[in-house]
């Protein structure tokens, strides 16, 4: 419903009509009165009041609160904000001289962008580098590079870097030269906005009876901001029908969850499933996107601007695409015109992996960005 709300010229006009109106003779009304004066400051008081009342009927209600209302508002029913999730990856580091010595990467290390954006070597003891004797990452000599995991230091997407954006040692490690990034960074998530949250919230009420699908997938959901997930019910891992048995398929935005992530999830998915039920947790099959794609635009626009401002559109849409949801080719023109935020002549030449063809749905598929080329001509 909609408020009848009044200015301040409103308020101090109808309350002089209506002195005048009570009194039997004329009362001296114009700028500077004392009757004046009186009313415009009832009406000054009558908008702050009006003000106020906004105020609190605003912070009533989870669809129109904002920032810490949203958060109160959520916390009076258990439910939190979901933090947000630093970008993870793997990282090369290169000795020119590879036969002079070996090389030990501990999880101390740093390595970071030119920009000044620092990432932190992951213990992962999975690694066939790994040495739990020196408890670090081996470079033996003759070898010369070595792929190790790394981890942003700041959460959120600002760990989302381009390929051959860390470039430079943070610390120095004897036996290493160089370091870069072989491909690009997607799994860094900021914290769950306003939005987010106001979408997870019905969700997160109806899961409160477990053992339903709703229940499932708000523990899923749960577990950290930027997660999508599918629900595959009465299929086994290999996508075979097995009654009494679900698989959750989810996905960090890399297309390779970590261990620690399924972990999480099966241990969040088997506190609230239902009793004799079985489940497993597994990622998705990635599918390798590449895009190509010719924008015509202004002599003003700066042809460096208008391929960040493109791929950055195309990446962020398509991984906030559903996993099994395919990818529609009409959708790439729409984002070089509207998507980017910048001003598009025309779009021509558009590729969506070397064909003019939707990527068609498939059960447990994500899609990964393999390569985004934007060629750009003046007009």
């Amino acid at each position: 419903m909609s408020f009848s709300l009044r200015s301040f010229a409103t308020m101090v006009s109808s309350s002089l009509t209506t002195v005048q109106a009570s009194c039997a003779q004329i009362i001296d009304i114009s700028v500077g009165s004392p009757t004046r004066a009186l009313m415009e400051a009832v009406g000054g008081v009558g908008l702050w009041l009006q003000y106020a009342v906004l105020q609190a009927l605003q912070r009533t209600r989870l669809a129109t609160s904002i920032g810490d209302d949203c958060d109160s508002f959520v916390a009076d029913f258990g439910m939190s904000r979901l933090p947000g999730v630093a970008a993870t990856g793997s990282v090369t580091l290169m000795s020119f001289t590879p036969d002079a010595q070996s090389a030990v990467i501990l999880p101390s290390v740093t390595v970071r962008t030119v920009a000044g954006l620092s990432f932190g070597v992951a213990k992962d003891e999975t690694h066939p580098a790994w040495s739990e004797g020196v408890g670090g990452y081996v470079r033996v000599r003759g070898q010369e590079s070595i792929d190790v995991p790394v981890c942003c230091l700041k959460s959120g997407s600002i760990g989302n870097v381009d390929v051959g954006a860390i470039s430079l040692m943070g610390t120095a490690v004897s036996g290493i030269d160089t370091v870069t990034n072989r491909f690009s960074f997607s799994n860094g998530f900021d914290q769950e906005s306003d939005e987010q949250l106001r979408k997870r919230f019905p969700l997160w009420l109806a899961a409160q009876a477990t053992a339903s699908k709703a229940s499932i997938a708000n523990a899923v959901s749960g577990v950290q901001n930027g997660l999508s997930y599918t629900l595959q019910d009465g299929k086994a891992t290999d996508g075979t029908a097995r009654s009494g048995y679900f698989t959750a398929i989810i996905n960090d935005g890399s297309g390779v969850p970590s261990r620690q992530l399924v972990q999480s999830v099966y241990g969040a998915i088997d506190s609230v499933r239902a009793l004799g039920v079985g489940f497993s947790v597994r990622g998705p099959v990635v599918l390798p996107v590449s895009i190509n794609m010719t924008v015509s635009v202004p002599m003003f626009v700066s042809e460096q601007d208008v391929q960040a401002a493109i791929s950055t559109a195309i990446k962020k849409d398509i991984a906030q695409s559903p996993i099994g949801g395919g990818y529609a080719y009409s959708r790439l023109s729409y984002l070089a015109y509207v998507g980017a935020g910048i001003e598009v002549n025309s779009v021509t030449d558009v590729l969506l992996n070397g064909g003019q063809n939707d990527i068609l749905p498939f059960d447990s598929q994500s899609l990964s960005i393999d390569s985004i080329e934007v060629n750009v001509i003046y007009k």
